[in-house]
């Protein structure tokens, strides 16, 4: 099994829950967490060189800062940013296991190291 490993030095995130306006109309997904996810993505892009994996046996994700949010919250804005570009999705037939860790620092040293491993093609 092969694997790569990275650490992203960004503020933690959640997964955002999509918003509707009172008006009605199509939903939205908030401003901040569009922006975190693209910004997070592009620097997956930059360390990244591979096409999408179409398999993911194991992701492991440990997120470190302050202690807001739920993980498995965190780990859903992590596969979202990667979705299409680390893995081809992140149905659970392409992320088979995530093992998910939290350690509490300030906000300035928050970070996300990720580790992916895949098979052998």
């Amino acid at each position: 099994m092969e694997s790569a490993e990275f650490l992203f030095r960004v503020p933690l995130m959640s997964k955002a829950r999509p918003r509707s306006s009172p008006r009605g109309g199509r939903p939205y997904m908030p401003a901040t967490y569009v922006n975190w996810k693209a910004s997070l993505r592009g620097l997956m892009g930059e360390w990244w060189t591979m096409p999408p994996r179409p398999h993911v046996p194991v992701l492991v994700l440990v997120f470190s800062g302050p202690a807001r949010g739920d993980l498995d919250n965190l780990a859903g804005a992590v596969l979202d940013a990667g979705n299409g570009l680390i893995w081809t999705d992140d149905r659970v037939s392409v992320v088979n296991s995530m093992v998910l860790k939290f350690a509490k620092a300030k906000p300035k040293d928050s970070s996300i190291y990720m580790k992916v491993f895949w098979e052998k093609s």
